[in-house]
């Protein structure tokens, strides 16, 4: 009977010889390893499961799999349905009033015992996964939130946009000269856009929409760079992205990334989560509920959550 469980595909390894398994848990030291196939080749993903996840697999598992003195040590599971569980038994030695670990292999499963536990498996994954999503996110939007950082992150801006007008004041001077025709159109253009562009905290009423705003903003190039990169100006001035930049030479960058991370990225999923929850299938949240994978966990909880059909 072929092993194939709903929303994966098992393909054989071949030769032989190199047939290697699909997942492998690894209880002793928390990993999970999943084998993949990406453009035609197999690779692997390794997971680092929490000891809170790791301890819930344990713990909520019937006791015939694993318990406090009969405890799994690994799984690995095949495209076919085989599998290699391995076992440890707590004995004690009554001659030297000792106790010790005695690994064996366990042999007893059946089809369908193999197959929920690779289910439970794949919602381990899930709710690791969703976890470190979720709190990471809320971590990095509560640092990016605080009164601290976006203080500095307005007065970074306001200091670059003062520093770009005062350095174009003079094209405002009623004695300017243009070096090329048209530049002190330019320079009026890029001052406007700065003054009507550049904004801070306050005017928005989302906080998320404004660390959003923050990690997209570009600064313009200014008409001297726009006058070397088109000297026919057939692309109008502040039109197209390449007239836009990430940073402005000279004046540093505030690395928000390099301090708490990709706050874009964060915001997003924070907004997304409180609007709708992160999605996660039915299937695997009946055995994270069934088999409590998410006890003890703040971040993979139905609060958080928008479990689908």
């Amino acid at each position: 009977m072929a092993f194939n469980p709903e929303d994966f595909q098992f393909e054989r390894i071949l030769p032989p010889e190199e047939r290697k398994p699909i997942l492998e848990w690894d209880a002793l030291h928390r990993l999970m390893v999943v084998r993949t196939k990406q453009s035609g080749e197999y690779v692997y993903a390794i997971t680092k499961l929490s000891a809170q996840v790791n301890q819930n697999l344990h713990d909520y598992m019937p006791d015939e799999w694993s318990h406090e003195n009969d405890r799994i040590v690994s799984f690995s599971i095949f495209e076919d349905g085989e599998y290699i569980l391995e076992k440890e038994k707590l004995k004690f030695d009554f001659n030297t009033k000792q106790s010790r670990w005695q690994r064996y292999e366990y042999k007893d499963l059946d089809l369908g015992q193999v197959k929920e536990l690779f289910n439970i498996m794949k919602a381990a994954l899930q709710v690791q996964q969703l976890d470190d999503e979720i709190i990471r996110s809320k971590a990095i939007v509560d640092v990016a939130t605080s009164s601290e950082y976006l203080t500095a992150v307005d007065m970074d801006k306001q200091n670059k946009c003062k520093m770009l007008l005062r350095n174009s004041d003079w094209t405002q001077l009623p004695d300017a000269t243009e070096t090329f025709e048209g530049e002190l159109e330019l320079w009026t253009k890029y001052r406007q856009w700065i003054r009507e562009n550049v904004k801070g905290p306050a005017q928005f009423e989302d906080i998320l929409d404004f660390l959003i705003y923050d990690e997209e903003f570009k600064w313009p190039i200014d008409p001297f760079k726009y006058h070397e990169i088109d000297p026919e100006h057939t692309t109008e001035y502040l039109s197209v992205p390449a007239h836009f930049s990430f940073t402005i030479e000279g004046t540093g960058v505030f690395a928000t990334e390099a301090l708490v991370g990709n706050i874009k990225v964060a915001a997003i999923s924070e907004q997304s989560r409180l609007a709708n929850g992160i999605p996660v299938a039915k299937e695997i949240w009946d055995k994270v509920e069934q088999y409590k994978i998410n006890s003890g966990l703040t971040g993979a909880i139905i609060e958080n959550l928008n479990i689908g059909a």
